[in-house]
């Protein structure tokens, strides 16, 4: 299993997302953590797009304990115009990574603290509620393992379901200098993420925001 230290409380909860292409609204989105038993959580992210047409739901498995957030294994799915792709993968005590794919089964030699996308994101939280300003994963995904750098950029009032709040703005650090992916994480809603936007040679071409948020 994979391992990454994170001191802060996991409150459990549901977000609910719009996505919007070139100020259109074009799809929806979801976040939902929920702890199953003891130390145990799981958190499902869903999107659909483009009426349905295109689909994608990731559920994680982790457990929390002594202040550690430990991957357990996830499953993903995406589907597009009616063709899908499912996969799966689990953690091992020695960091090894068991992947399954329609097509077949891949191991990757790793680390114990590689997670996954969805762990993932809960840990971002916690490391800003640790104040920490910069901050990198490992994280793995279709048969490969990523390193995904963040810093904090500055705190911005931004407007959002509940009026405007004091938000903590996160850059992604990409390697394309023509790309930019900027992140809000609001303090007073245990830093949920409130807003997404995604820029190309300094055009804003999509974004999401926070349209539902409750807490389990």
């Amino acid at each position: 299993m994979s391992a990454s230290a994170v001191h802060a409380e996991i409150y459990p909860f549901q977000a609910k997302y719009a996505v919007y292409y070139k100020d259109v609204r074009f799809g929806s989105g979801e976040r939902t953590l929920r702890r199953l038993n003891g130390d145990s959580y799981k958190i499902t992210t869903q999107a659909s797009v483009l009426f349905g047409t295109g689909d994608y739901t990731n559920n994680s498995w982790f457990n929390f304990k002594d202040n550690v957030l430990t991957t357990d294994r996830y499953e993903h799915e995406t589907s597009v115009m009616g063709f899908g792709d499912v996969s799966s993968a689990s953690f091992e005590d020695n960091g090894d990574i068991l992947m399954d794919f329609e097509d077949g089964h891949v191991e990757i030699k790793s680390k114990p603290d590689v997670m996954d996308v969805g762990a993932m994101t809960i840990v971002v939280q916690n490391d800003l509620k640790l104040g920490k300003t910069a901050f990198s994963y490992e994280w793995v995904f279709e048969k490969k393992l990523e390193t995904i750098a963040f810093e904090v950029v500055q705190e911005e009032t931004i407007n959002t379901i509940y009026g405007d709040m004091i938000a903590v703005k996160v850059k992604e650090v990409k390697k394309k200098k023509n790309r930019a992916t900027y992140y809000w994480f609001v303090p007073k809603l245990d830093y949920q993420l409130a807003q997404v936007e995604v820029y190309k040679h300094g055009v804003r071409k999509s974004y999401l925001k926070l349209t539902a948020l409750t807490f389990q």
